[in-house]
């Protein structure tokens, strides 16, 4: 290869082939010689090169679309401003679901936020009408106060956003200068454990904030963080890093979809495509852990987590739209499908499922279907899809009923800490309110009212009819 290196405010990697063996997957028999389970991605035996090669002129080719997840304004999307009448057909309303979201930032979210340390709090719990200590909700939450920024144009979201970063950055970001994974997030729980799930999470905020305030610090930071992300790339696209052994995991939470979507917010930010070519090296690496069954098991593996699934159909949807590659496109119709198929009657998906296809957990967290319907208005977008649609509007009606209203049946309802938020599980377990469920909630419900409102009354015409035949 005659790659040259990008110069930009930090010294950046090209895209370079990795240095791990590649891996494809086989769709192996009981009686397979190999002794490996069905659709378990293994080592194949020939070394494969990533087409990580490109001409010149196609690395300073402008990025084609506009991306990005924290908020509509993102994908070039008006603020819906019409009525939306075919909502009606799922028991929604436009101005309701707007309110719901205006109530959620103002009265639960904010009330969340501890001025003294600038931070979230880490949860409301309902039984003890207390909060956790600040936590890794930090990479999340500031993700709401930018999108209801852009709706609402009120600066002291923006400004708290921000303090949100400065205290990630001051508690949870690695920054000793002999640290060989500077810029990773720690774990909340396990502190010498350092993840590219968190990492990847701060890369978005911090791009984010930069889009808005224009502030250099925003986007050293998510440079920071984007090589400790390449180091995982070229460590077998490692998921974390542990401090106290010293060694790279492969396994563990597979957050290839997070570091996808934030490599493009990189790229777009700055105009530099070696990002769209690492964030291909990771989707090329997600594409052999695609199942027979069109689902993918990005836990260690072995178990579907409706957390994590929303990341990958989007940033494979990503892909095929600046690159035209159509094995991504067929990776995010597999895994769209797939969750066609199995998505339960009142809209929601299990928070985990094993590859035999058991319920491991059978609870919700009921900003999941929000997250995930995002990723599937983007592919509709692509592909013209009803059923992905269709899935999308099922997915934010069920969330929708676990709001906690004031004047409701929900445990806990006198309690005015409680109102307009949501619960970190479906059923209750624990009882407690956490602002990353509360951020893809009302994140779901902005892109799905911009996002109608930019159809044509054909596109609802086709979806009307898919619901008649469903």
């Amino acid at each position: 290869m005659n790659d040259q290196r990008m110069e930009t405010a930090v010294r950046i990697p090209p895209a370079r082939p990795s240095p791990i063996r590649g891996y494809t997957l086989i769709e192996s028999r009981e009686d397979d010689a190999t002794g490996r389970k069905p659709g378990r991605a293994v080592e194949s035996w020939t070394t494969v090169r990533w087409p990580f090669s490109r001409p010149d002129h196609d690395r300073s080719r402008e990025i084609t679309a506009v991306y990005g997840i924290i908020s509509p304004r993102t994908w070039g999307l008006s603020r819906c401003e019409r009525p939306l009448p075919g909502l009606a057909e799922y028991g929604l309303d436009r101005d309701d679901l707007e309110n719901r979201c205006f109530q959620n930032t103002y009265r639960w979210l904010l009330n969340t936020y501890d001025e003294e340390s600038g931070a979230f709090f880490g949860h409301y719990n309902a039984r003890t009408d207390s909060f956790a200590p600040p936590q890794n909700v930090n990479l999340i939450a500031p993700w709401q106060l930018i999108a209801a920024y852009d709706r609402y144009g009120d600066a002291e979201l923006l400004a708290k956003a921000v303090r949100a970063s400065d205290w990630v950055e001051e508690n949870l970001v690695e920054s000793h200068p002999m640290s060989l994974v500077c810029g990773g997030v720690r774990d909340n729980i396990k502190r010498t454990e350092v993840w590219v799930k968190y990492a990847a999470d701060y890369v978005t905020l911090n791009v984010g904030l930069w889009e808005r305030t224009r502030e250099e610090r925003f986007l050293r930071r998510a440079f920071q963080s984007a090589q400790f992300i390449l180091q995982a790339e070229y460590n077998d696209f490692a998921t974390r890093y542990d401090d106290w052994v010293q060694e790279w995991s492969t396994l563990g939470w597979q957050s290839l979809g997070r570091v996808i979507e934030c490599f493009f917010m990189l790229a777009q930010a700055t105009s530099e495509r070696c990002w769209i070519e690492h964030a291909e090296n990771w989707g090329r690496y997600g594409l052999t852990l695609i199942a027979p069954n069109g689902c993918m098991y990005l836990i260690r593996n072995a178990y579907y987590n409706s957390d994590l699934a929303a990341d990958v159909l989007r940033g494979f949807t990503f892909l095929y739209e600046e690159l035209g590659a159509t094995e991504f496109l067929y990776g995010a119709r597999a895994f769209a499908d797939w969750h066609v198929r199995t998505q339960r009657a009142d809209g929601a998906w299990p928070l985990t499922i094993d590859r035999q296809g058991n319920v491991v957990a059978n609870y919700v967290g009921p900003g999941d279907p929000p997250n995930i319907a995002i990723a599937l208005l983007r592919l509709h977008k692509v592909t013209g899809e009803p059923s992905y649609l269709d899935a999308a509007i099922r997915g934010i009606r069920y969330s929708v009923g676990r709001q906690v209203i004031p004047g409701s049946d929900h445990p806990f309802h006198d309690r005015p800490r409680t109102h307009w938020g949501l619960w970190s599980w479906d059923p209750h377990y624990d009882y407690t309110m956490s602002g990353d469920q509360s951020t893809h909630y009302v994140r779901g419900i902005y892109f799905l009212l911009d996002y109608l409102a930019s159809l044509d009354d054909s596109v609802w015409e086709e979806l009307l009819a898919y619901t008649r035949t469903r």
